[in-house]
């Protein structure tokens, strides 16, 4: 049972890394090097045409915790800031006035235990948020709507592009002896009720899993009609089977997944004895910029570290790159470093952080000022 389960994961990765190599032929696919020298921090207005400023109002009921790990998502629509955390979403006005909260913690219908990701469907005016094992709709005045049934799989991220939603969801299973375990990763297409019109195959991992993500996941982001993934593997240590490319940005075309940009680690980032030492958290792009964020575990580690984080943005007209360690961005328009960008997942021509400003007669601390970055084509 056990040599026959292997023989099919063999056929089935050799079936789709020839897939996978046919395709990767067929498009042009853009490498870009990050073997870069270490810089200071990136000043925001190299690469921005303006940020603006929104600060949140601050009321008993949109208390914002200021830790990166509580914040999930920020979506901007024509009228309105929808800011997700772990355990609430709040809704504030373009000018940042609050308006309401949407959802709560609880088990009953419209319930939530914890908050993975959300996203919109602006037309409708429907609000989506997924937990790790269900899909919550509520409208944007806070209206429960409906919820999917529990999924046996865990969704990692959720989009609503091209008038249906978009998840990624990850199988954890074992093989039919129990001896080792597998991870099997795909996209799936959902319609209104939730129901699968379409899936597509991302990658499968052997072994141990252990999935760990970055403070904010945008692994599935649109812009216009043009839909890109970029999923990371389960561990540091852990390299994917080859039907899935590493370090590669993908777009999402009928539902296929097509190669269109590769990060070029020093060693293709791996050691002498085979194992991963490039772990890359998020890598997305707008048309004229490439980011990535990512940990590299062969570096000495200072204040107890185990491994070294840095950002990287490479700019496609120019070919300049930037590689910045603890620095990261320097908002040197409104005198803030350093600072953390993160993409709007349906609008990556923009990018927002999040900045608490203390003042000295301040008696509690204030919500956090949104800026909203709009970079350069």
């Amino acid at each position: 049972m056990r040599r026959n389960f292997y023989c099919y994961l063999f056929l089935v990765s050799c079936f789709l890394f020839l897939s996978c190599s046919r395709k990767t032929k067929q498009y042009d696919l853009l490498e870009i090097s990050v073997d870069t020298k270490v810089g200071e921090s990136l000043p925001l207005s190299k690469i921005t045409e303006e940020i603006r400023a929104i600060e949140l109002e601050l009321t008993n009921e949109s208390i914002i915790n200021p830790q990166p790990n509580k914040l999930k998502r920020i979506i901007l629509t024509d009228d309105h800031v929808f800011l997700a955390q772990t355990e609430k979403i709040f809704v504030f006005d373009r000018n940042g006035k609050f308006i309401h909260s949407i959802g709560s913690k609880g088990q009953g219908p419209g319930e939530y235990n914890e908050i993975r990701n959300f996203a919109i469907d602006e037309t409708n005016k429907r609000l989506f948020v997924n937990t790790f094992r269900n899909i919550i709709c509520y409208d944007f005045t806070g209206k429960f709507l409906k919820e999917s049934p529990k999924l046996n799989s865990l969704i990692y991220d959720i989009n609503y592009s091209n008038d249906e939603l978009l998840i990624i969801v990850d199988y954890l299973g074992m093989d039919p002896d129990r001896s080792k375990q597998f991870s099997r990763t795909l996209i799936y297409n959902l319609n209104d009720d939730f129901q699968v019109t379409d899936s597509c195959f991302i990658k499968l991992i052997s072994g141990s899993t252990g999935f760990s993500g970055g403070t904010v996941d945008n692994y599935i982001l649109s812009a216009d009609s043009v839909v890109y993934i970029y999923y990371p593997n389960a561990t540091s240590q852990q390299i994917p089977s080859k039907t899935f490319l590493r370090d590669t940005l993908y777009r999402y075309k009928h539902n296929q997944l097509v190669p269109d940009l590769k990060l070029k680690f020093k060693r293709d980032g791996v050691d002498s004895e085979g194992n991963l030492f490039i772990y890359l958290i998020n890598l997305y792009r707008s048309s004229r910029y490439v980011f990535a964020d990512y940990y590299d575990y062969s570096l000495e580690l200072e204040d107890d570290y185990w491994y070294v984080s840095f950002n990287f943005c490479y700019d496609t007209k120019t070919g300049e790159r930037y590689k910045m360690g603890r620095d990261r961005y320097r908002d040197d328009i409104h005198d803030i470093d350093p600072v953390i960008i993160y993409p709007f997942h349906t609008n990556p021509e923009m990018f927002y952080y999040l900045h608490t400003h203390m003042k000295p007669d301040d008696l509690e601390e204030p919500n956090p000022t949104l800026y909203i970055g709009k970079l350069k084509k």
